[in-house]
């Protein structure tokens, strides 16, 4: 079940990426600060990642338990 516990905390890492991202994003460009507003761009988009991450390796977990339930009957 290790695979499934590290969706959940892929998924749950990437959405706090991508909100602390945004509003880092938000911060720079209300300020001013490209570079800021551009760090929050990348986290952001690598939360995104991360929780696609987390989406595919649940996807395995059921797939995987799917073939194993099959197997068994």
């Amino acid at each position: 079940m290790a695979v499934k516990k590290d969706s959940v905390e892929n998924k749950l890492k990437g959405k706090t990426n991508q909100t602390v991202g945004a509003a880092r994003e938000k911060v720079g460009k209300t300020t001013g600060n490209e570079g800021m507003a551009g760090k929050g761009r990348a986290q952001n988009m690598q939360g995104e990642f991360q929780e696609t991450i987390g989406d595919v390796q649940g996807k395995v977990a059921g797939a995987a338990q799917k073939a194993k339930r099959a197997i068994k009957s």
